[in-house]
């Protein structure tokens, strides 16, 4: 408990290292940027109110808590994204004390880190017995390059109920411990409503981990086991399922579906993995060249790739395996052909499983072997091939089994979800250097009959259960280096190199681009009363007000106004989220250019029920502004407040 608790402190310590200057403003500046960071602190915002209410007896908010105050009078506005209720549960004692959604985000986004990082270093604790190199995997795992492109997704940073889970399921199967199994299952809902993504993605291999437990510890006829972990997948679905279903509503609702065309873009190529963010520290300038895309910066690291692979070779050495006492192995009389055929067979499925690497890498190989060319170009037929070999290998050989059974024992689920994470990366259509690669796509099987799936767009988004897996294999190496004589000293340089290399430089807050069109809102937030004044007017008018804000349908100015709404949570016309309601389009043409049809704009207010519209002038070029607030008067609008450029007015009874 004691060494658990010197590694949260390192962990925390180190977080606030990585992502300084963010501590120096944990109430004032945004971690990141002004963008998905900002819709989520309204999310948690909108969620922690609704746990004040339903503490405070107002039971119906248990009914309307998806129906958030933004895309009105649209329902279930909050399953129109992320509704990230766990981080909400996290924070909400801080939310109470202190009404900042800027200090409750940040915290939380700290906390990401220092809690994958913990998890991680329980659980590499518990499979290698070596706390050094359990503290290796868990930097591996809490500070993986892989989380700097996704710092505004805190949904997708939120992975840090991965390694409690597998913690849970370890200690269970390995003592038969409830408390343990309990822990894991409260780990599993964690993930699965921290993160839509995660609860589709990682729950298969959630599943096949505990299989793997169970046939490693010779459980797979126990009945008590079956029983415990029915149990458990009857409590973990149970508590899913009532969070799922707005989705699946508003699924309905809006025919809401994600085009092959659309997830084959945000689909990793092969080459993402080679490819950095341009903000990393070392290979920011090296690797962010390499074939940039949206969701393509997946490169690992060099240190995490370096242990992962001592962790594959020498992560735990064979033993073969002891006879009973009392007893002689009985000699196993093999035919010649035997002992040279199923050599033979590894050799051929060694060269296959090479030639498909070569293959994806490289796209299509033409070889020159004298009287004719080799071409490499269907990886799937390689792939199956090597398979074939290696299964008749193992057939011919008993050597062989016992070797690659006591491999599977050990780390071969991390090594074959680290293959299938990667894989299942590449979505529906596997590319190279944005050319088709002739490979089988598991993800279109799901994409095709899996409910769900339809609706995800980024499938490069298994790169985190490929950063898990390769932070699990690099604490079996950290434990395999741990193990020679200066083998601690040469862990804190790795340790150190991989800090370094996986850092961002700088670490951005606040970060915003230029609007166009538009005058840029200035880059900061400002929380509880140090929000601009026309939102304290906006608290003092009817609490059934409906509101819209000027400019609408620009992200920068919608995101404000969502922000902002949580000093006074009156409904708004505005809003921002992973899916539009389909009235949003025609609403924001009507209201672009309401000095020129002020008919148009007026029929739309009316017909989206507006009793406020806030104009912040100064967002506009020239006299637009201004204009806009001029033609709204003229229409019968009454102005109730003004101040440095942004005017409250009420608009006329139709």
């Amino acid at each position: 408990m004691r060494r658990g608790s010197y590694a949260l402190a390192a962990y925390t310590v180190i977080a606030l290292a990585m992502t300084w200057p963010l501590a120096r403003g944990l109430t004032r500046d945004v971690a990141w940027d002004l963008g998905d960071s900002v819709l989520n602190m309204w999310i948690l915002a909108w969620d922690c109110e609704q746990f004040r209410a339903i503490l405070t007896g107002h039971f119906s908010h248990f009914r309307t808590f998806f129906d958030a105050n933004i895309f009105y009078p649209a329902p279930l506005a909050l399953a129109y994204s992320e509704h990230l209720v766990p981080q909400a549960l996290q924070i909400f004692p801080v939310y109470v004390l202190t009404n900042n959604p800027i200090l409750c985000y940040n915290l939380l986004f700290l906390s990401t880190f220092v809690l994958s990082g913990l998890g991680m270093y329980l659980f590499l604790r518990e499979v290698t017995g070596n706390t050094i190199a359990a503290f290796v995997g868990g930097l591996l795992f809490a500070f993986a390059p892989y989380r700097i492109p996704q710092s505004s997704h805190l949904q997708v940073l939120s992975s840090q109920w991965m390694p409690f889970a597998f913690y849970g399921f370890r200690r269970y199967f390995d003592g038969g411990r409830r408390r343990a199994l309990a822990a894991a299952v409260a780990a599993v809902i964690a993930q699965n409503l921290s993160c839509g993504y995660y609860l589709l993605y990682f729950s298969p291999f959630v599943a096949a981990y505990v299989l793997w437990e169970m046939w490693r510890g010779d459980r797979l006829r126990d009945r008590r086991t079956w029983i415990d972990l029915t149990g458990a997948a009857v409590v973990v679905v149970a508590v899913t399922i009532p969070f799922a279903i707005p989705y699946m509503r508003v699924t309905e609702q809006l025919q809401l579906s994600r085009s092959l065309t659309e997830v084959t873009r945000l689909s990793a190529d092969v080459y993402s993995y080679a490819t950095a963010s341009e903000v990393e520290r070392l290979w920011g300038q090296r690797l962010a060249d390499v074939f940039p895309k949206a969701e393509g910066e997946l490169f690992p690291g060099i240190v995490a790739v370096l242990l992962a692979f001592i962790g594959l070779v020498w992560g735990e050495p064979y033993r073969r395996p002891a006879n009973p006492i009392g007893f002689a192995r009985p000699p196993v009389n093999n035919p010649r052909w035997r002992k040279w055929l199923a050599p033979a067979l590894g050799v051929v499925a060694v060269i296959h499983a090479v030639a498909a690497f070569v293959a994806i890498v490289l796209r299509r190989v033409t070889l020159s072997l004298w009287l004719f060319d080799v071409r490499l170009g269907n990886v799937t037929q390689l792939l199956l091939r090597a398979a074939l070999s290696y299964a008749l290998m193992l057939a011919l050989s008993p050597a062989a089994r016992r070797r690659t059974v006591a491999f599977f024992r050990s780390r071969g689920f991390f090594v074959a979800g680290l293959l299938a994470a990667a894989w299942l990366s590449l979505g529906p259509a596997p590319q190279v250097l944005g050319r088709p690669l002739d490979l089988a796509s598991p993800y279109r099987f799901l994409w095709d009959y899996v409910p769900g799936f339809e609706g995800l767009r980024v499938p490069a988004r298994f790169a985190m259960i490929v950063v898990f897996m390769l932070a699990v294999l690099g604490g079996y190496g950290a434990a395999a280096i741990a193990r020679l004589r200066r083998g601690a000293l040469l862990l804190g340089a790795l340790a150190a190199a991989f800090l370094f290399e996986a850092g961002a430089a700088p670490f951005i807050v606040n970060g915003a681009t230029p609007v166009r069109g538009f005058n840029s809102p200035e880059a900061r937030l400002y929380p509880g009363d140090r929000a601009p004044a026309v939102y304290k007017a906006v608290a003092q008018i009817p609490p059934d007000a409906v509101v819209a804000e000027l400019p609408i349908g620009q992200t920068d100015f919608d995101l404000r106004a969502m922000f902002y709404s949580t000093t006074h949570w009156r409904s708004l016309l505005n809003g921002y989220s992973g899916f539009f309601p389909v009235h949003y389009g025609r609403l924001t043409f009507a209201l672009s250019e309401i000095a020129r049809h002020p008919g148009l704009s007026l029929d739309a207010l009316r017909e989206m029920r507006a009793t406020h519209v806030i104009v912040h002038e100064a967002a506009y070029l020239d006299a637009e502004g201004r204009e806009t607030t001029t033609t709204l008067r003229d229409l019968g609008a009454r102005e109730l407040f003004r101040d440095a450029g942004d005017v409250l007015l009420a608009l006329p009874n139709p």
